[in-house]
């Protein structure tokens, strides 16, 4: 016998409603979001992405031939020796 809570018709009703909920709370927002843009820009702005900055400050020596020896050398000292020198540098 399964319990009255955990049929699937009651369980897909609860969800639906929980569905509706949640689009009303959505529009809500949006329009909140809307009047907040006029009021502060006086239009609706559409969102756009900050540029990768990562990709601004490349430093592409470092994978440089020459490099490839010293890249080495410093991975391979101890830990304890790498920081001294990582704080002698900065």
């Amino acid at each position: 016998m399964v319990s009255p809570q955990f049929d699937p018709v009651v369980v897909q009703k609860k969800i639906e409603v929980l569905a509706e909920r949640d689009a009303e709370f959505a529009k809500l927002a949006q329009t909140r979001e809307q009047q907040r843009q006029i009021e502060r820009f006086g239009e609706v702005r559409e969102y756009s992405f900050p540029p990768n900055t990562s990709q601004v400050h490349v430093t592409n020596w470092v994978h440089s031939g020459w490099m490839r020896p010293l890249r080495f050398f410093y991975r391979n000292i101890p830990r304890p020796l790498r920081k001294l020198i990582k704080k002698l540098t900065v």
